[in-house]
């Protein structure tokens, strides 16, 4: 979900913040505020929910109050200053800011009677899950807002943790169309050498026979979890390799995958040459991006709301034509297009809570879905699909 835009009292809290943050402040939040802020989000999961943890700032939801200890929240209150409340939040800090929250407020006094009446321990965790991906991960933060180092230093333990869990039915058809795309691709390259680019730890399909298939990361775990997938797979060869410099030689493989990676990139144009250079004359590339003009961003925008990234891990996202004229730029030309999913309210601020449940794992909307995204193609779908050609 993004962030609710059209709730007033979000907007109210994350304005305040805006206007007090400083880069590199310790935020403890919702999720949903990474969409806004401008530093990282530590998560209400366990782990950060410790008195021994310090914090520049603690927004809470007096709604969500429960997925705290009293004790925690007491804590807050007796170390923290509020300095913003209103219906729906309490923003609390240890920054000298001039902003007190009167006493008196009706909307303190209501924070305080909420802790009052809770459990010693909380009664749930984390309602803020951002597609059941995450689980008690402690920390979200911008992969575009990070050095190269710490973007491999995040990626690695991300994966440490055991990478992405895919585990609604949306996820799983999402997976099963991608690995169809490759299949078909990997049976064209049949005989040949394949480099798989941004492996990330997800098993690849059937390799041909008398086909080796070249993957690589940009992280040592995402390489190793890679390993550990295809352990029935003879196919396949190993390497941690950075995308902007592939060390490999000129005109050297028949065929790259590059699925559900070029998002996380620092510069998709230095990969997508680095590509062109490693394809033979005639060599084909397949890639899928997250599609800036599907219809749930169209519909965002029309609405008024900011348009906003996909995943806090996505650097940069595209539409169709914008990467179509980056490939012709490397010298691929793109000969094919498909679309795959639909999610037509994903992220659109008071539609998406009240259909996901839907969206996520009702069987029959799940294959609606699916089965439209590849009927309205590359332009409109949630994920675009372009088989690119090397000149030669």
């Amino acid at each position: 979900m993004s962030f609710p835009y059209h709730d007033r009292n979000w907007n109210e809290a994350a304005e305040f913040l805006d206007n007090h943050l400083h880069e590199g402040d310790r935020v403890l939040a919702p999720d949903r505020f990474w969409w806004r802020l401008v530093c990282p989000v530590e998560r209400w999961v366990a782990s950060n929910l410790s008195t021994d943890r310090t914090y520049d700032w603690v927004i809470t939801h007096k709604g969500e109050l429960d997925q705290f200890s009293r004790g925690f929240l007491e804590h807050v209150a007796l170390t923290m200053r509020a300095v913003f409340a209103n219906p729906v939040f309490v923003i609390w800090t240890s920054r000298r800011i001039g902003n007190t929250v009167d006493p008196g407020s009706s909307h303190l006094i209501s924070f305080h009677e909420i802790v009052a009446g809770l459990p010693a321990a909380p009664v749930r965790l984390n309602s803020y899950e951002q597609d059941r991906v995450f689980d008690d991960r402690p920390r979200l933060a911008r992969f575009a807002d990070m050095t190269h180092a710490e973007l491999r230093a995040t990626e690695n333990q991300f994966f440490r943790d055991g990478g992405y869990r895919y585990v609604t039915a949306r996820d799983r058809g999402y997976y099963d169309d991608i690995h169809r795309h490759l299949a078909q691709a990997l049976s064209r390259w049949t005989g040949g050498r394949i480099l798989d680019l941004g492996c990330g730890g997800l098993p690849m399909v059937r390799v041909p026979s008398h086909t080796l298939v070249v993957r690589v990361d940009f992280a040592d775990e995402g390489v190793r979890l890679a390993v550990v997938a295809d352990r029935h797979e003879s196919g396949c060869r190993y390497a941690t390799v950075d995308g902007h410099h592939l060390a490999f030689p000129d005109a050297c493989f028949d065929g790259v995958a590059f699925v559900d990676s070029v998002e996380h990139v620092r510069d998709a144009t230095t990969v997508l040459r680095e590509v062109a250079r490693v394809l033979r004359p005639g060599g084909e590339l397949l890639v899928t991006h997250a599609n800036r003009n599907s219809m749930n961003q169209v519909i965002t925008r029309k609405l008024g709301y900011p348009e906003f990234l996909t995943n806090h891990q996505h650097i940069r996202e595209f539409t169709p034509a914008e990467f179509a004229e980056v490939l012709a730029g490397v010298g691929l030309d793109v000969i094919d297009t498909a679309g795959v999913g639909m999610l037509p309210y994903w992220g659109i601020p008071g539609i998406d809570e009240v259909v996901r449940e839907l969206t996520d794992d009702d069987a029959e909307v799940v294959e609606m879905m699916r089965v439209i995204g590849e009927r309205a193609g590359a332009e409109y779908a949630y994920v675009s699909v372009h088989v690119a050609r090397k000149a030669g």
